[in-house]
């Protein structure tokens, strides 16, 4: 399958029960929506039980509908506190919570049947990325890799042009005309050939117009990659309780 497919370390299962025995003994775990201590027995290693009764999942709304070829799904709508685990983690440094969102995004690809040989995040340009010094998507992506049991290919795809932030542009059509041809693979990657005919998952946060993740798609595509989209969040096709439902209706009577 060649070097960019991963596999376990030495240790095997032995390794990882008494990894997971010295966690378990010297670290409390802190619940990574509300920051309150999780008390045991854990429905969720790094969410409380409260606050995973709150989040935003999509469910039957992971697949997505849009203009482009490639499989689309989105795990959380883009609301609180998904909404502001996601900001957290995108500009304040709280990186621990891709720990918590990932395997959310992994159990997507699980009830989707979704398998894959590699996990691609959308890269940020180089600027962005000495910036911030992360990448919020190859944060998700090195955990979503992990669980899925396949490696991160993060050298082959890269970004080409520095755009504006998405919130920046005036309107979807400005936001596609400045992505154009701003993703672009490195011509002399071997991984080019590895993975060509194979699938890839294409992993990025937050999806709103869709127009960055069909960018870095697009490359991909054309070097004969098969590729599926994996967002955090998305408000496309939004459902719309009845609470919020009769709140719109009020506000217009």
């Amino acid at each position: 399958m060649g070097k960019w497919r991963s596999g376990r370390l030495p240790g095997g299962q032995a390794g990882d029960y008494l990894r997971q025995r010295f966690i378990d003994f010297y670290y409390h775990p802190y619940c990574a929506v509300c920051d309150r201590p999780v008390q045991p027995p854990l429905p969720s290693p790094l969410v409380c039980r409260d606050c995973l009764s709150v989040l935003p999942y999509r469910m039957e709304r992971e697949r997505l509908s849009w203009d482009h070829p490639w499989p689309l799904f989105a795990t959380f709508y883009y609301r609180d506190p998904l909404r502001k685990m996601m900001v957290s983690m995108k500009f304040s440094e709280r990186i621990d919570r891709a720990e918590a969102i990932a395997p959310f995004m992994y159990a997507t690809m699980v009830r989707n049947r979704i398998e894959v040989d590699a996990v691609i995040p959308v890269p940020l340009h180089e600027r962005r990325l000495l910036e911030r010094g992360y990448n919020q998507a190859a944060l998700l992506a090195d955990v979503i890799a992990r669980e899925a049991g396949v490696s991160v290919v993060d050298v082959m795809l890269y970004r080409d042009v520095d755009t504006d932030r998405q919130s920046e542009s005036r309107s979807v059509q400005e936001r596609h005309r400045h992505l154009a041809d701003a993703f672009k693979l490195r011509k002399r990657s071997p991984l080019i050939g590895e993975l060509r005919g194979r699938k890839v998952l294409l992993v990025d946060d937050v999806l709103t117009t869709g127009a960055t993740l069909s960018a870095a798609a697009k490359p991909l595509d054309k070097a004969g990659i098969d590729v599926v989209c994996l967002v955090a969040s998305s408000d496309k096709e939004k459902y719309r309780g009845f609470c919020e439902a009769l709140d719109v209706w009020s506000s217009l009577s």
